[in-house]
């Protein structure tokens, strides 16, 4: 039995009558019956009686209609799901992104996607750029927003972003006795680093491999606020994006140190899988960010 046949049998069911179930199916009178016929000869069943000029449904015949119409509804709505997903009525998407992103960037982007696509449901994950990566290659997520790192081949980026990152102590750490300090100071005293596949640490050990230095490391953590309250209490000096400690130097709590020569930027792209075709509501998504990026290639620059 497939479906064509059903179908035929299914109209002509709900009509009772071959002529105008023809009309519904735009077929001729002799193809419905075909079909029927068909139909009968494949289930070794009676589906129709014939009265006069009318037509009844046999017992068999009720108990098809009943599973027929099961199933052509669940055709309608499988239908009418899948238009919604393609008009973004309802859906849903996975994101991946890093910890920085996760608290002070993603609320916004999430919020003015929601307000033009309210039914469609957003779930945010967060670790590491190198963490991130890997979600793609699990279908964990679908979309990563990362920094910017050596991508694998089966990973397709798009330009997103560019943060400054800057060098930060507590205003009184003896640091600050100097005009301005080298790289070479700051691989003299000690260091809260970020932890491995943190783009913001990929970004400050590329600058010190390059010089020939070695940082002392004091800590490595993952958590931003516990590394802000380790450089107020006065341990230690570290790396972060301004946006995460704008707040703590506004407040006088931290305070920002120049490096001689030198500013560091970090670079985000938005990472998806290359084989893989973007939902739609992934591609909305992407649009919404692409619409309010910042511009630029460059995540360190020298002066």
């Amino acid at each position: 039995m497939n479906l064509n046949q059903l179908r035929v049998f299914y109209i002509t069911a709900m009509e009772l009558n071959f002529s105008k179930a023809a009309e519904r199916l735009f077929i001729s009178q002799p193809a419905v019956s075909l079909h029927i016929k068909n139909l009968e000869e494949l289930l070794n069943i009676k589906l129709f009686n014939k009265a006069g000029n009318r037509i009844y449904l046999t017992e068999p015949g009720h108990i098809l209609l009943d599973y027929a119409r099961k199933i052509f509804e669940l055709e309608n709505q499988a239908e009418k799901a899948l238009k919604e997903l393609s008009e973004l009525k309802k859906g849903s998407i996975h994101i991946g992104t890093t910890k920085t992103y996760a608290r002070y960037l993603m609320p916004g982007f999430i919020s003015k996607f929601h307000s033009r696509f309210p039914n469609i449901s957003i779930t945010l994950n967060e670790g590491s750029s190198l963490e991130m990566i890997q979600s793609l290659f699990s279908l964990h997520n679908e979309l990563a927003i990362v920094a910017h790192t050596d991508y694998p081949k089966a990973i397709n980026t798009i330009e997103f972003s560019e943060e400054e990152i800057i060098f930060i102590a507590s205003p009184e750490h003896k640091i600050f006795n100097k005009e301005y300090v080298t790289f070479e100071d700051i691989a003299q005293t000690p260091i809260i680093m970020r932890e491995e596949g943190s783009g913001t640490r990929r970004v400050v050990m590329d600058v010190f491999q390059e010089r020939g230095l070695t940082p002392t490391v004091l800590y490595e953590a993952s958590n931003l606020d516990f590394i802000k309250e380790l450089l107020i209490s006065g341990e230690g000096i570290s790396f972060m994006v301004r946006p995460v400690v704008q707040r703590e130097i506004d407040n006088g709590l931290l305070r920002e140190i120049k490096i001689k020569d030198l500013r560091l930027k970090m670079h985000s792209k938005i990472a998806f899988l290359s084989n893989m075709t973007l939902s739609k509501p992934a591609q909305a998504f992407i649009d919404i960010l692409l619409s309010n990026r910042n511009h630029g290639v460059n995540y360190i620059e020298h002066l």
